[in-house]
């Protein structure tokens, strides 16, 4: 995982998500297939994390139908290594509201843990309600 330096977009996420001035670092992930010995050339998807370092926070952005379909179950526990990794007590997944119907999607989420958080939880996070978002506690799970 390499940190990366803010863009203009990232800055309109930040903001959008309520986490504009927090000590953060920002994250671009990529999944790739293996296949046998050969890993493809070209990533199975990209994520856009984000790591706040004071509240131990690791946040998973997901903008794109694309990006939903490439959070496969295999990519959710990678995911949640590398933020168990970063030293995340919290990672939480924030799918954009603009998405359509996700609900077939969620079941992987659930099945590694994430619950949907209450109205008044993601108001904490997002203050604009841009974002639906399922949350999941590090401290609690075992290794993944």
């Amino acid at each position: 995982m390499t940190p990366l330096k803010r863009t203009p977009s990232d800055e309109i996420l930040l903001t959008e998500l309520a986490l504009d001035d927090k000590n953060l670092t920002i994250y671009d992930i990529s999944s790739v297939i293996v296949v046998g010995e050969k890993e493809s050339k070209q990533p199975h998807g990209q994520f856009k994390c984000f790591m706040d370092h004071d509240e131990k926070k690791f946040y998973l952005e997901v903008s794109s139908v694309k990006t939903l379909e490439a959070l496969t179950r295999s990519s959710l526990l990678n995911l949640l290594a590398l933020a168990k990794k970063a030293d995340a007590d919290k990672i939480y997944v924030c799918c954009r509201k603009t998405l359509g119907d996700i609900r077939s999607y969620l079941k992987n989420l659930v099945f590694v843990g994430f619950t949907q958080l209450s109205v008044s939880e993601q108001r904490t996070i997002s203050m604009t309600q841009t974002h639906f978002i399922m949350g999941c506690d590090l401290a609690a799970e075992d290794d993944f």
